[in-house]
């Protein structure tokens, strides 16, 4: 079944890298006012962008 959540998180997480940072956050910050990411999506989006930036 499709999960909008899930189809939106995947999509923030694979930009990471290829987006500027502030892009993928206002981006989820957007989705979240929206009430399709939660404060815990927000997170692993954010971890995705520290791992990132620590490599």
């Amino acid at each position: 079944m499709f999960s909008l959540k899930d189809f939106v998180k995947k999509g923030l997480i694979s930009a990471v890298g290829k987006m500027a940072n502030y892009q993928i956050i206002l981006n989820a910050a957007s989705w979240h006012e929206k009430g399709v990411l939660s404060e815990d999506d927000l997170s692993d989006i954010d971890e995705a962008i520290g791992a990132k930036e620590n490599v």
